[in-house]
């Protein structure tokens, strides 16, 4: 049998952030190590997607807040990689 190679894992780390323009920066610079970084927002009215745009998250935007659990499942339902990480604290 030939050899096969797998395909590299890909990990993707999801934010759900509203008016967090004080803090989504340094986030996403934390997580430059992953190979997607996504930003849910919902409904920011400060720069917080100007600022994580310019650090190449991928941005989505769904303002009508549901509670937590819907908002994370709309962003699960965004990501690409194999592994997921998403903190809430």
């Amino acid at each position: 049998m030939p050899h096969v190679t797998p395909s590299p894992l890909r990990l993707s780390i999801g934010i759900l952030t509203k008016n967090e323009a004080a803090l989504i920066g340094p986030c996403i610079e934390s997580a430059a190590f992953a190979d997607e970084v996504i930003v849910l927002d919902s409904g920011s009215t400060d720069n917080t997607l100007d600022i994580a745009r310019g650090l190449g998250a991928k941005i989505f935007v769904s303002e009508d807040w549901q509670g937590f659990a819907v908002q994370r499942n709309r962003l699960l339902e965004r990501v690409t990689g194999d592994y997921i990480f998403s903190r809430c604290r």
